[in-house]
């Protein structure tokens, strides 16, 4: 606690100023979104708050733009509180100032991702009557497929109202808003095939105060002052990452689309200290230019699973400073393994984080002993609205040690059943990763007539190795146990990723 307390104090929430600032700040705006950012320009006004490839703002300059922002959409567009405004945008400043906006005005914001297709648009916009879509250039046509009938403003001039234009916008009988906190900040889950579901969180300064604070404390993000965002924002991933980093004052780089070499550059060139990503990002990096990554001091991976070999290859390159996030969009961020967790426990996703409670639930709905596999549990203050109060189940198999350290399986619909043994791919991805010739792996189960399921292996090999399958067999013979054997195994040039960076395996056969 007294550590938490220094904390609090050294980044001047706990400071007399600090607190008058806090306190005026949700005077002023209300528990929304915005009252993060009024605190953030009164305490950094000339710092930087973001950069994008067009834009480098500081803080008061961003809250400035963003509260006119918020007046122009009202006037100018009539956007009121409780409406309903999806966005459907890359990484970029319009965005971020239209998430700021947006909440300021108490409407219920949603972030769309930029890779739907039109059917699941179709969907969501008659399941959620959006009256607002805020976009990108290359969303227009997939709007005009569906033809969506309510208001559109693009991003950035496209021959009709822009976001950009409505911050450069003079107004003709400026008014000050009224305190609103009545708006929900609506993530989708991630689905690649199906339509995503909604999680909706009240975008509250107090909501996510326990998340904040072991990143705070374990991680000592306030030591650092910028941070590169390449995860998508309108995942809760990249969404909490924005938040985080504006509350600390840090510099936030952000760009549209994740280039390997871009990255690597921006990382190098900015001397960037922090950085938000998914495995297979830091995986292509580290491959193509780690020297390029001396200047990071916490890599923080999250939303698809961590492989203990990419852990390995990580701390041999850089040192231990990599950090495994787990959440899930209903739950939230709910479990972490710090660097000191994973130079022991490279398997681990880690251990639960102050404020939430975590169980390992069995087939019978009850919960597990320690070491046995079953369905992770967890309830926290901050999970979506839908599920307040209640346990979430989050889709995931694992179990936990003596120690509270979690250990995932997998999906809940990845297991097989193979031979009367539950078999998990994740298992044999993970054996595989560890030889030699093996770039990258993707395992899922198939119909099999004597056992009901067997496993199939996709396998990319690295460039300077070309093993033929029996070799692979040979080799798998002895370091996988009988059960996780696989039925088949196909080479594969490449692996499907989603836009988030996630295998989808939905589409190998």
């Amino acid at each position: 606690m007294f550590q938490l307390l220094k904390k609090l104090y050294q980044i001047r929430l706990l400071s007399p100023i600090g607190l008058f600032r806090l306190l005026r700040a949700l005077w002023n705006n209300g528990t929304n979104l915005n009252a993060l950012l009024e605190f953030a320009a009164k305490t950094h006004p000339n710092s930087i708050a973001l950069q994008d490839e067009e834009l480098e703002l500081d803080y008061k300059t961003l809250h400035q733009q963003s509260q006119h922002l918020a007046l122009a959409l009202k006037i100018n567009c009539q956007l009121e509180a409780k409406q309903k405004v999806a966005i459907i945008c890359r990484n970029h400043a319009m965005l971020v100032q239209s998430m700021f906006a947006i909440s300021r005005l108490g409407a219920h914001l949603y972030l769309l991702n930029v890779e739907m297709n039109t059917q699941q648009l179709q969907e969501l916009i008659q399941r959620h009557q959006f009256e607002v879509i805020i976009h990108d250039a290359e969303v227009e046509e997939l709007l005009r497929q569906v033809n969506y009938q309510g208001t559109q403003i693009s991003a950035y001039p496209n021959g009709k109202i822009s976001i950009q234009q409505l911050i450069q916008t003079r107004l003709s009988s400026p008014k000050r808003l009224k305190r609103h906190s009545s708006g929900n900040l609506i993530i989708l889950t991630g689905g690649t095939t199906g339509t995503p579901k909604a999680a909706a969180r009240k975008p509250s300064v107090f909501t996510f105060l326990n998340p904040f604070f072991a990143l705070l404390t374990q991680l000592n993000l306030d030591h650092y002052k910028t941070v590169y965002i390449p995860t998508p924002i309108y995942h809760g991933f990249g969404v909490s990452a924005v938040l985080v980093s504006m509350v600390l004052g840090a510099k936030i780089l952000v760009r549209q689309r994740f280039d390997t070499t871009e990255a690597c550059q921006l990382i190098e060139q900015e001397q960037a200290e922090v950085v938000t990503l998914v495995p297979v990002m830091l995986k292509r990096m580290l491959q193509q230019n780690p020297k390029a990554l001396h200047s990071l001091e916490v890599i923080i991976a999250g939303g698809a699973p961590l492989s203990p070999s990419l852990v390995k290859t990580s701390a041999g390159l850089l040192g231990h400073k990599l950090v495994n996030l787990y959440g899930t969009t209903e739950a939230g961020f709910s479990i972490m393994a710090t660097p000191n967790d994973l130079k022991t426990q490279q398997n681990s996703i880690g251990k639960a984080i102050m404020g939430v409670r975590m169980k390992i639930m069995g087939e019978d709905n009850k919960e597990v002993p320690n070491g046995t596999v079953g369905r992770i549990c967890i309830k926290n203050k901050w999970v979506m609205a839908s599920a307040k109060n209640a346990w979430v189940d989050t889709g995931d198999c694992g179990h936990l040690d003596k120690d509270g350290f979690c250990f995932l399986s997998g999906r809940v619909d990845d297991m097989i059943v193979s031979g009367g043994e539950n078999v998990y791919p994740i298992e044999l991805e993970n054996i595989l990763i560890q030889h030699p010739a093996v770039h990258e792996v993707a395992v899922i189960g198939i119909p099999d007539s004597e056992f009901g399921q067997r496993l199939k292996a996709f396998v990319v090999l690295k460039k300077e190795h070309t093993p033929q399958k029996e070799e692979l067999f040979v080799w798998l013979k002895e370091h996988a146990a009988r059960y996780q054997q696989p039925a088949q195994i196909e080479f594969k040039t490449a692996l499907p990723y989603t836009a988030l960076g996630k295998l989808n395996k939905k589409i190998l056969e």
